[in-house]
Order: C-alpha cells, then sequence, then structure tokens
C-alpha cells in the first residue's frame, strides 16, 4: 500500500474516532474479579475497527501487585490478543502491602482511544449497571451456590424459548396503588438465597423480586437522594430488568412445581420508555436447592438500570470494595 492510501486510511480511522465515536477496540470482559485462590486470569482485546489500519496498544497496570504479559501490541483488523493478567498477593514494598480488598485499573492506550479495565479482589456481587447495550437478549443466567466468597457460581447459555412454558401460570393481579404482589409458597417449601430460607416472595410490576417487604422494613435516608443502586443493596432482591407494568400492559404470571418456583414476566414495558414498541421478556425459576436461573427472551438492548442480585445490607449503601459485574462476559 502506498504512502497516500496508508494517510487516507489514517485519516479515516481519526475521523471516524473522534467525529462519529467509533471505537475501534473492544475489551472482554468489562470488569475482572479475582477470587481469593485465583491469581491467574486473561481478558481479550480485539481490534473491531472499521479499516484495515493496525493499532498499536500499550497495556498497563495501576498497581504495582498487578502484573500483564503482554504490555504492548499491533493488531491489524479483526486481529486479537489474550492478556495475562497475574496478581501478586504476597506483593510487599517497603510500608506498603496488599490489601485484603484491593481495586486497580488495567489502562489501555492507543493513539485512537484509552480504556480502564477495572480489576478487584472484593467478592463478585452480581450486579451490573446498565446504561443501555444490555447483553442479555436469548441469554441463561444460572447461579449455583458453591461456597465460595461470591457464594454463587454463575453459568451463562444461550436460549430460544422458556425452559418452563407459561401458559398453565396463574396470573397476578396487583391491587391498586400497590408494587408488590405477596406470595407464599406452598407445601412447606422454601427457596433459598445467600443461605436464608424463605416462605414468602415479593413480586414488584418494576421487575425485582424481594425476599422481604421493603416498603414495611426500609428506613429513610434523610435529607439524601437514595440512589437506585443503593436501593437495590439495601434488602434481600433479584433486579431483573427495569421495566413498569402499573398499566398491566404485559403479563406477570407464577406457577409453584415440584422441584421449583417460576415467575414470568412477558412483554411488558421498559421503565421511563412505556411506550417503546420493544417490550421484555423475561422469567426466574427458583429451586427448592437454592440454585437461581433468570432467563431472558427479547428486551430492550436501550434500558438503563441495575440488574443483579442483592444479599441485603439493611442500609442505603454499596457493599465493600463493589465493582460492577459483567454478567455475561465473566460468568466461566
Amino acid at each position: 500500500m502506498n504512502t497516500k492510501n496508508k494517510t487516507k486510511q489514517l485519516l479515516i480511522l481519526l475521523l471516524l474516532t473522534f467525529i462519529l465515536g467509533c471505537k475501534q477496540l473492544a475489551i472482554n470482559p468489562k470488569t475482572i474479579h479475582f477470587d481469593p485462590e485465583e491469581n491467574l486470569t486473561t481478558f481479550e482485546i480485539t481490534h473491531k475497527g472499521n479499516t484495515d489500519t493496525k493499532i498499536a496498544i500499550t497495556i498497563n497496570p495501576s498497581k504495582p501487585w498487578l502484573e500483564v504479559t503482554p504490555n504492548e501490541a499491533i493488531l491489524g483488523k479483526n486481529d486479537k490478543i489474550s492478556v495475562q493478567v497475574y496478581l501478586n498477593r504476597l506483593y510487599s514494598h517497603t510500608e506498603k502491602e496488599y490489601p485484603e480488598y484491593a481495586t486497580a485499573n488495567i489502562n489501555i492506550k492507543s493513539f485512537f482511544e484509552s480504556y480502564s479495565l477495572p480489576i478487584t479482589t472484593a467478592p463478585n456481587y452480581f450486579t451490573e449497571i446498565f446504561d443501555k447495550n444490555i447483553d442479555l437478549a436469548y441469554k441463561s443466567l444460572s447461579f449455583m451456590p458453591d461456597n465460595s466468597l461470591n457464594f454463587y457460581k454463575l453459568t451463562t447459555n444461550d436460549i430460544k424459548d422458556f425452559p418452563t412454558k407459561s401458559e398453565e401460570q396463574n396470573i397476578i393481579n396487583f391491587p391498586l396503588f400497590k408494587n408488590l404482589y405477596k406470595l407464599s409458597i406452598a407445601d412447606g417449601k422454601k427457596v433459598l438465597f445467600y443461605g436464608q430460607s424463605y416462605d414468602t416472595l415479593y413480586i414488584s410490576y418494576s421487575g425485582w423480586i424481594e425476599f422481604q417487604n421493603s416498603e414495611l422494613s426500609s428506613k429513610t435516608k434523610c435529607g439524601e437522594n437514595i440512589t437506585e443502586l443503593e436501593r437495590h443493596f439495601y434488602s434481600p432482591r433479584i433486579s431483573m430488568f427495569p421495566i413498569n407494568n402499573i398499566n398491566n400492559i404485559g403479563t406477570i404470571s407464577y406457577v409453584q412445581l415440584q422441584n421449583r418456583i417460576v415467575i414470568s414476566y412477558e412483554n411488558v414495558p421498559t421503565y421511563q420508555n412505556e411506550n417503546n414498541e420493544v417490550k421484555n421478556t423475561f422469567q426466574i425459576e427458583f429451586y427448592f436447592t437454592g440454585k437461581i436461573n433468570i432467563n431472558y427472551l427479547n428486551v430492550d438492548t436501550n434500558a438503563t438500570g441495575v440488574i443483579g442480585l442483592s444479599y441485603g445490607t439493611g442500609d442505603y449503601i454499596t457493599p465493600p470494595g463493589f465493582l460492577p459485574s459483567d454478567l455475561v462476559s465473566s460468568s466461566h
């Protein structure tokens, strides 16, 4: 390729990056959680760009107790590299030591753009903050208790339909001016959540389920605004998707089977975008063994909100060392 063509491609790449905001690099996963016994992991960098121009990148950790290999690379279009991240838990320099809950960033830079990949040794709280770009459509998130610091092991599978059909489920009619429907589990059965057993579920038309009625037990935060994240972590709950079905546009239903409780949301509107033609369909399965499946079919990928699990802090705070999860990419 002659110099003139190279210069032209470079100018095109600059135009796409700076004016149109087109990112040339993709990082996967978007966050990394080290388990207590884990010292080595990897992430991927992909040149997903719009031209054949090669991109030179540097990869540097923000803390001395992190090491990366390689620390630089040149990527052509569609090239992908795997970067090893080593966590030195024995790091000590003069009076500085590696802390119990440590958080750092890996800084990835090119001439065109830069990224910071957050890394932490705090537990994975399995909570992601979405600002559009929701990647949950036709995915099943399975949380299995595993006695780890995280309490659950998360695995993700592709699905085409609900594992449990909703035709024979009981449709929920919410009481007037009530956001919650109290569901008492029959036959002496109980569901398990973060090691606690519950015989009652509180189902919200806003897309979350609680294990205690926060409307009765919640405290006020005098003089301060409560963030959505703080509200999520206040009580034991699962925030599945930001919806608003106050006008009963879609269907919310449940059924108790021999080994599980199943709750389905079908064709329900997105919160703060209720008139959007794209509706949301998802389902949660509470197995009496403690396993939890959240199954997503069609969802509004432009929705914004908090999705994930909360063990319940009992206050309007975020847990120690909280770092937003990447629910799909970080599952393994």
